[in-house]
């Protein structure tokens, strides 16, 4: 990891999901940085506890979510000419470090996200309202109407540059906005029949072509939970750690990776540390 920054953004939408704002710290007292090795460790961006929740709107928290976003893109802006390893809360991290790294880069980014869920809803479509099951939809510039604590930059993704692998429990409305979309769309059941490798070559195929720089966002429940079981969503028929691996090193493999999110480990669920060492391991193969 000689060229790689590691940055946490322990952002939470949901008060009860303060374990997943956790997650940073308790993957560094795992082992995370002494075992990678990165260039930097920038720390943690320091985003304010959520204590106590709010609907605004359609969507819960989004003063907060808005808040933690801006500082979460201040932060990415700056990270010029590094490549970073984020260690996320929950999936909504992404859209200040797509925003920020969009300021610093320039160019048009292409991502692939894995995710065992669609976080493809809008907060008219969205069953509860909550900000982590619409960022996707969010950094890709569907909800123009919404302020998103990134001032005036605009999204930075295209459905044309998106790449969602490992899919299963998509709502209702998430599978009508994915067929109405250019993304391209991988579910664990299309992963498990065509092969990894195959659905690897495709995916990094399809960025690589169409994209200038390209983040990877890995949501460690797109992995089976009886692998890594701490999450709050655990939801049967996901990858293998191999075949996330992958994935993941073809995609690493186009040269043009410049951010791996690592999100959605809750460590209040994981007995004995194991998920945070199979998360751990993971990073390991895939950046060595």
């Amino acid at each position: 990891m000689d060229d790689w920054a590691l940055l946490g953004a322990p952002i939470y939408t949901l008060s009860g999901y303060r374990g997943m704002g956790d997650a940073p710290t308790a993957l560094r007292k795992a082992g995370l940085a002494r075992t990678l090795r990165p260039q930097a460790d920038h720390g943690d961006v320091d985003i304010p506890r959520l204590r106590k929740d709010r609907t605004e709107g359609k969507a819960k928290n989004l003063a907060h979510f808005r808040d933690a976003t801006s500082l979460i893109f201040a932060r990415t802006k700056a990270s010029r000419q590094e490549r970073l390893l984020v260690l996320g809360g929950e999936c909504s991290e992404t859209v200040g470090v797509m925003a920020g790294l969009a300021e610093a880069n320039g160019g048009k980014p292409g991502m692939l996200w894995l995710d065992a869920h669609g976080d493809f809803n809008v907060p008219e479509t969205s069953p509860t309202g909550y900000i982590g099951g619409m960022c996707l939809a969010l950094a890709c510039g569907m909800a123009p109407g919404l302020d998103l604590g990134i001032g005036q930059t605009p999204p930075p993704l295209a459905g044309e540059r998106l790449v969602h692998v490992g899919s299963r429990a998509l709502d209702p409305p998430e599978v009508v906005a994915f067929n109405s979309s250019p993304a391209k769309l991988f579910t664990a059941q299309q992963v498990k029949k065509m092969g990894a490798a195959d659905v690897a070559e495709e995916a990094a195929r399809h960025l690589d072509n169409r994209s200038d720089w390209i983040a990877c966002h890995l949501d460690v429940d797109v992995v089976d939970p009886e692998l890594i079981p701490a999450v709050n969503y655990p939801t049967p028929g996901g990858l293998t750690i191999e075949e996330t691996s992958i994935v993941i090193r073809r995609l690493l493999g186009t040269g043009k990776t410049r951010v791996l999110e690592v999100v959605a480990y809750n460590p209040t669920k994981d007995r004995g540390s194991t998920s945070a060492n199979r998360i751990i391991e993971l990073m390991k193969t895939v950046l060595d």
